[in-house]
């Protein structure tokens, strides 16, 4: 039987419940995990700041990946390690052609040790879906006429808001017109109910961001599990040696994963973890490399 020295979890649709919530159960099982000896992480289509008060909840502070692979960040010294960013006449030309469907493009940029910013273009009336999303994830704000006249030298992450036939819409044209140019992924987020679509650099998936966590610590990917419900966790879920779906994962997930479990409103993901240290399917990782980074 296989042993794991390495889980990495999704954050929304997975670790927190459909209201947005950690539960007890949840906190208790990942400690438990640690304990155990497995190295606990990450990786999430949030950004570092739209996740600290969940990582702050569950008082474990990983090196994790953000933005849907983009960034790999040490939350416990606040430093980014890894990150992928769109070339910026590319960018330029996406924001041209998203504002001329009339959509308030966001970018998202990494400032570094000052964190990240959105920067919003009011070529188009802000949306609703973009309203709630900027309230609920309470990122710094700037404002700017035009995206497309921007210089994106600091862009990890293009995106819109909104709902969800505008977003396939606009998604397939984004596709038609760059093809392999780009990579694009629209992604529902149930806790708040909107409709987002990501636009990155091909090269970025949530699988690129892990295995740069796995390398620091010597891990295969055949000692790494897998946890999403999303379409963004697909890499992950097919690369790893086990990929696990949520049992609230849309289809495709599900069909990808080599295990289903419990649903994120029964707490399916704790109760795959005390699985986990039950059956003594987890190698304990030394912590002799001197990162410090896996620290609780």
């Amino acid at each position: 039987m296989s042993k794991y020295r390495l889980v990495v979890i999704d954050l929304d649709g997975t670790l927190l419940t459909p209201s947005g919530e950690v539960t007890p159960r949840v906190k208790s099982a990942i400690h438990r995990a640690l304990r155990a000896g497995l190295l606990v992480c990450f990786a999430t289509g949030r950004n570092w700041t739209e996740s600290r008060d969940i990582l702050e909840t569950l008082e474990h502070y990983p090196t994790a990946v953000f933005v849907g692979g983009a960034m790999v960040v040490d939350t416990g010294n606040r430093v980014t390690l890894h990150r992928t960013m769109m070339q910026p006449r590319l960018a330029m030309e996406v924001c041209r052609l998203l504002e001329d469907a009339g959509q308030p493009v966001l970018a998202l940029e990494d400032l570094g040790e000052s964190g990240v910013q959105y920067v919003i273009s009011t070529h188009a009336p802000v949306n609703e879906a973009t309203r709630v999303w900027m309230e609920v994830t309470g990122a710094r704000l700037r404002k700017l006429p035009s995206l497309a006249d921007y210089g994106h030298e600091k862009t990890v992450r293009l995106g819109i808001c909104a709902e969800p036939d505008v977003v396939r819409e606009v998604k397939r044209s984004l596709e038609t017109t760059f093809t392999s140019r780009l990579l694009c992924q629209n992604l529902l987020v149930p806790t708040y109910g909107v409709e987002v679509l990501e636009i990155f650099d091909p090269a970025v998936n949530k699988w690129e961001g892990v295995m740069h966590v796995a390398r620091r610590h010597g891990i295969e990917p055949d000692d790494i599990v897998a946890i999403g419900d999303d379409i963004n966790d697909l890499p992950m879920i097919r690369n790893a040696g086990l990929g696990v779906a949520m049992g609230n994962a849309r289809p495709e997930v599900q069909a990808a994963a080599g295990r289903v479990i419990g649903t994120n409103r029964e707490d399916g993901l704790a109760i795959f973890l005390d699985e986990l240290v039950d059956l003594h399917e987890v190698e304990p990782v030394s912590s002799g490399d001197g990162s410090g980074d896996e620290s609780t």
